[in-house]
């Protein structure tokens, strides 16, 4: 009989949904592009929290353009 396991196994890493992370920058608007920046921190240091939160006030920013 095997011995009960009476540690927790590695963390099971899931795929996340790639419309998560969509959104594209408005041309000229400056939030959007400082989010879409954030966004590929995030992405390099491997923040999926972060990058979708970025994603996320992307898609529903009210786009402002500058000249």
């Amino acid at each position: 009989m095997t011995e009960p396991r009476t540690y927790p196994s590695p963390p099971v890493e899931l795929p996340i949904d790639p419309w998560l992370l969509e959104g594209t920058p408005a041309p000229h608007c400056k939030v959007c592009a400082a989010l879409a920046r954030e966004r590929e921190e995030a992405l390099a240091y491997g923040d999926r929290s972060k990058a979708f939160e970025a994603s996320a006030e992307i898609r529903n920013h009210r786009h402002v353009s500058t000249p």
